[in-house]
């Protein structure tokens, strides 16, 4: 690709902590602070990056801490291990809240030596409209922001997260499902958060935008702009209002297959969709959102797909079991969803 962001793809905290570790001569880390142990087997380093910086944990080298292994990596032809629990193997370094004077010892900020900065890309969620929501909509909009900050430390961390357009009530009313986090919230616009990120490329996501979104501009965006809307209402162009907050921002619409429908509309879909297709799936846009799509998106989908099928016969509008197995070639649906999609429509399913 001819142009890259500022932030090389890869700058992760999981990196960043690999990296900080190779340069110590750490092999083997611990930690005496509580860590979820679902999380730790699943993304290990990444989850342990997160929890130091977030938490301000330090590095120490404590001789007398011994743990057993729950995950590993290779890193450089060498193999690195994360370290919990009671057990016999001992750590190079462990994280801890409490530095002990008689131990040599890092600050979090050590590691954050290693990540880029600014922390691009930046993902902005956007409040100003927040007033026009009823209560119910703005219940699923706080629970939204709060699992969004949950999918994104899964890959990156709370610094490439930005709220705006909120007032003092608000970011109170938001602090309560975030806990304890460095997310940026302000009342600053969009635009001169991604200006003072140096933010060159950046892509608005809304529905109704002209072009849909390619895998070079999710590769290569510095920043990713989101309306803060939950529409249980429709209100028809209200998320173009996106666009003159970030003037020089480029809209995209996140589609699948040529049409928006299915497409999951939550905001921490949204992002997890954009976090997949850039960290796991090369840009491939597709395979990041079938593999976000609720049971909801499927039927939404396959009801699409459906009345797009159907044929007539005598005024009894039907599709066969042959038009599933082709929509079943591309959308992970099951036989009794694609049976609820058919009713809905008042199509007959024939052999």
């Amino acid at each position: 690709m001819d142009k890259t962001s500022k932030q090389s793809i890869g700058n992760r905290p999981f990196e960043a902590l690999l990296k900080f570790m190779d340069n110590y001569g750490y092999s083997k880390i611990g930690s005496r602070e509580w860590l979820e142990l679902d999380r730790l087997t699943k993304i290990g380093f990444q989850y342990l990056a997160t929890e130091t910086l977030v938490r301000e944990y330090s590095f120490i080298e404590d001789e007398s801490y011994h743990g057993k292994e729950v995950f590993s990596q290779e890193w450089k032809g060498t193999k690195k291990i994360v370290l919990y629990s009671n057990g016999q193997e001992k750590a190079d370094v462990i994280i801890s809240r409490k530095v002990n004077p008689n131990m040599k010892s890092l600050s979090w900020r050590s590691l954050l030596d290693f990540l880029p900065q600014p922390p691009l890309p930046l993902f902005v969620i956007d409040l100003s409209m927040k007033f026009i929501h009823t209560p119910e909509e703005l219940a699923k909009l706080r629970l939204q922001i709060g699992i969004s900050l949950s999918v994104l430390r899964e890959y990156l961390w709370d610094s490439h997260l930005a709220i705006t357009g909120t007032d003092e009530e608000t970011s109170k009313w938001i602090l309560e499902v975030l806990g304890y986090n460095k997310v940026s919230i302000s009342n600053a616009r969009p635009s001169e958060i991604l200006w003072g990120f140096d933010a060159d490329k950046v892509i608005i996501l809304r529905p109704d935008a002209p072009n849909a979104l390619k895998p070079e501009d999710v590769l290569t965006a510095d920043a990713f702009l989101i309306g803060g809307i939950v529409d249980k209402i429709p209100r028809p162009g209200m998320s173009r209002m996106l666009d003159s907050l970030v003037p020089w921002g480029i809209p995209r619409r996140l589609e699948l297959k040529g049409s928006v429908i299915g497409v999951p509309e939550r905001i921490n879909r949204i992002i997890e969709i954009l976090l997949k297709s850039r960290y796991l799936y090369n840009g491939d846009i597709t395979k990041a959102i079938i593999s976000t799509m609720t049971k909801k998106d499927r039927v939404s989908r396959a009801y699409r797909e459906i009345i797009k099928d159907a044929k007539d016969e005598g005024g009894v509008k039907f599709v066969t079991k042959e038009d599933f197995n082709k929509l079943k070639s591309w959308l992970p649906l099951n036989y009794d969803e694609y049976l609820e999609a058919a009713r809905r429509a008042h199509v007959e399913i024939r052999d």
